[in-house]
């Protein structure tokens, strides 16, 4: 069960390793774990494909911890550790000077900064994020240039997106927590951004006890740590407290939410159903294999349905938003056949889902996406990179490490009876209608 509160405090001085070997069809990861006396905790996951590495720090802060009236404050701070005046002055010269591969991104749960190095540059790499952390310095100057910067990057991915736009106005009216607000911020927020709010927002969550370090790559356990505690040892841990959100309640009535616009050729229309948070990750399997029958390919029953047999669509597609501390959900997005009314077509899926839920799935069909589901993550996680944000997103929200198959082995076990019974438990329910218009066009039945 995932925790709802969550807090840090200066911890005792203590080391242990806690070893868990998970087997995949191609490779072995033996995955490693210590904890550094400041409360860093470290993560190692050997893999020597290639002579390089990939070193991750997160931090348990995201959107949903923005204070209200502060929406995007955490991707905000994201920028502003690029422009930190520690030891190294200019981060981007510094990792591009080695070649390294770098970026940083924030979700609703956490942040990651993360450096793709070869294996002789990880001290490099560790020493930069170490500097990050405990060394945080941000002229004025730079405060309002990246301001500016995230106000661009608004306009560029979202208020120039319709498509984007309709889907923060879902988030908005679905999610009444923390969840709601967006991660890239609001521009009437992020206008308000000051001094003292980064000051805080540093204080509260940027140390070394509410964050994560993981190296993935040719590397030894032992070394990694030896490394660790030389660059980042020093740093002293604070008290962090973190609120998690409540699971949302339960909705008494359908939403809806239609946004138009003059860049919108053609409609598309949303189906979004909410997926109870649950107290073990074991059970968000039976949810993705029947997202997988639903929605997932040509092969599934939607774009059976509706792209070949009835010809109302020209692209289905499902989704399942999982991995939260709240409540999931579930998005189908359909877009109708040129000339066809989103009326006929929220008809007709309507019909398709009452008929997906009252039949459910046959147990040829299960064994099918079992496989199907298994060979297309395997292959998703051919990288070192993919690996890390694979570990990354679970430890970042608290899962055991026994709990993260990497192997995808977990699917075999999940059984015909309980994946119809989420089926019928989740599109039952009131749901989440979203509609993307052209301006001023008709799209109604006639």
């Amino acid at each position: 069960m995932l925790n709802k509160f969550f807090s840090f405090f200066i911890l005792p001085v203590f080391f242990f390793i806690y070893p868990i070997v998970l087997k995949t069809e191609s490779v072995e990861h033996n995955i490693k774990y210590a904890k550094l006396s400041n409360g860093l905790d470290v993560y190692v996951v050997p893999n020597y494909r290639i002579p390089a590495a990939l070193h991750a720090i997160i931090y348990k802060v995201g959107g949903m911890d923005d204070p209200i009236g502060k929406a995007g404050l955490a991707h905000y701070f994201e920028h502003l550790m690029f422009e930190t005046t520690g030891r190294f002055k200019d981060i981007e010269s510094t990792m591009s000077s080695i070649g390294a591969q770098f970026n940083a991104g924030t979700t609703k749960e956490y942040t990651i900064y993360y450096e793709l190095v070869l294996k002789k540059d990880l001290p490099l790499a560790m020493e930069v994020e170490a500097d990050r952390m405990g060394n945080f310095n941000v002229t004025q100057d730079k405060i309002d240039r990246e301001k500016n910067i995230v106000l661009e990057e608004r306009k560029m991915r979202f208020d120039n997106h319709p498509n984007n736009l309709l889907w923060e106005e879902m988030n908005s009216v679905f999610y009444r927590t923390g969840y709601g607000r967006s991660v890239i911020g609001w521009e009437s927020d992020i206008k308000t951004y000051n001094q003292d709010d980064i000051t805080r927002f540093h204080d509260n969550y940027y140390h070394p006890n509410n964050a994560i370090l993981l190296v993935v790559g040719d590397v030894e356990f032992d070394a990694v740590v030896k490394l660790a505690e030389e660059k980042y040892g020093k740093i002293k841990a604070k008290p962090v407290i973190r609120y998690y959100p409540n699971q949302d309640p339960v909705y008494n009535a359908n939403l809806s939410v239609t946004l138009e616009s003059a860049e919108v050729k053609e409609p598309v229309l949303y189906f979004r159903y909410r997926v109870p948070l649950f107290k073990h990750i074991s059970e968000i399997s039976a949810v993705d294999l029947a997202v997988d029958i639903l929605g997932s390919g040509k092969s599934s029953k939607l774009y059976k349905d509706l792209v070949l047999d009835k010809d109302i669509a020209v692209s289905v597609s499902a989704y399942y938003d999982s991995l939260t501390f709240s409540d999931g959900y579930i998005d189908i997005k359909i877009t109708p056949k040129n000339g066809v009314s989103l009326d006929i077509v929220e008809r007709e899926l309507n019909s398709a889902i009452n008929h997906f839920t009252s039949e459910g799935i046959t147990n040829e069909e299960l064994q099918s996406t079992k496989y199907r589901y298994k060979a297309a993550q395997l292959d998703n996680l051919s990288s070192l990179t993919n690996i890390a944000f694979f570990y990354g997103s679970h430890l970042a929200l608290g899962i055991p490490l026994d709990e993260i198959d990497i192997s995808y082995s977990k699917i075999g076990d999940v059984n015909l009876e309980d994946v119809n019974s989420k089926i019928r438990t989740i599109f039952s329910a009131n749901k989440l209608v979203g509609r993307l218009l052209p301006k001023g066009g008709n799209n109604e039945d006639k």
